[in-house]
């Protein structure tokens, strides 16, 4: 008798689980990014600004903005190359340059007037990746990540680790990111109140955790035996496997907002890098 109940709850759950799994969806659409030749869309807030990198022709990474149709690109004053990683709702941007003569540096812009970001641990080697709507900023200086608050770094690195990236951090101040172990491969966490967990794609060789927004939503990507990537998205301990349909190649979720907009990068058949926005139902 027992039996049988545990059968046919289980297979209840295996209908409502395959009901739930078959509504959940992400409409993709390709951004047209002026002037491109390739780009990746690398962060968006609640407004749908949407802010990344691009690169033409003839030029290395700029920094784009782009915002109810208007397209802005930018460069850190007197950098090579520069790439926008993230926007909050107060039109904060963080991401990082490149300087020949002092290296790899991060910044913050904010209407205009740019702030460098340069970690004690290694200022040639920042990169600012995520920023809350508190203006707490995090990334990663030489091996190990960081979070920056009222001008005060503190490290971030995964327990046994041999580097850390701290990818993006939300209003609560809980910070996803990637990890290395010691023999080469690549997985996600979660800090969150003092405690680190690994949250790598069930089943994947290499997770990368990227953005979380204000209500615990994560996206990230990973992939099988070094095979493409994969975007995902994780909600309540549910794993989603979404793919852009343009891509020949790999897909990348980097950011994610309140409206379960999500923006990143796939690779076309062509080898190219583009840039995506999904809106998302049933997801999270």
């Amino acid at each position: 008798m027992q039996r049988n109940i545990l059968r046919k709850l289980g297979l209840l759950c295996s209908i409502i689980c395959f009901s739930l799994a078959a509504s959940a969806q992400c409409k993709f659409t390709t951004l047209t990014i002026p002037g491109a030749a390739t780009s990746t869309a690398l962060g968006i807030n609640d407004q749908g600004a949407i802010v990344g990198a691009f690169t033409t022709s003839t030029t290395d990474n700029r920094g784009f903005l782009l915002f109810q149709g208007k397209f802005t690109h930018f460069n850190f004053p007197g950098a090579e190359s520069t790439e926008a990683n993230d926007i909050n709702n107060v039109g904060q941007i963080v991401g990082q340059y490149d300087n020949l003569q002092t290296g790899q540096h991060g910044f913050v812009v904010h209407n205009g007037v740019f702030h460098s970001i340069s970690a004690p641990s290694a200022p040639s080697q920042t990169r600012a990746l995520g920023i809350n709507n508190f203006g707490v900023i995090v990334g990663a200086a030489g091996a190990f990540g960081f979070r920056l608050s009222s001008g005060h770094f503190t490290t971030i690195r995964f327990p046994g680790s041999s580097r850390t990236t701290a990818s993006g951090i939300n209003d609560s101040g809980a910070i996803v990111g990637i990890y290395g172990d010691t023999i080469g491969f690549n997985h996600a966490f979660m800090l969150k109140n003092g405690t680190y967990t690994n949250i790598d794609f069930p089943g994947a060789s290499n997770s990368a955790a990227n953005k979380i927004d204000n209500e615990g939503d994560i996206v990230g990507s990973y992939d099988v035996n070094n095979g493409d990537e994969h975007g995902f998205t994780l909600d309540k301990g549910r794993f989603l496997t979404h793919d852009d349909p343009n891509a020949g190649i790999s897909t990348f979720l980097l950011d994610v907002n309140k409206f379960d907009t999500i923006v990143g990068g796939f690779v076309d058949v062509g080898g190219h890098n583009r840039s995506f926005k999904a809106n998302c139902t049933g997801v999270f």
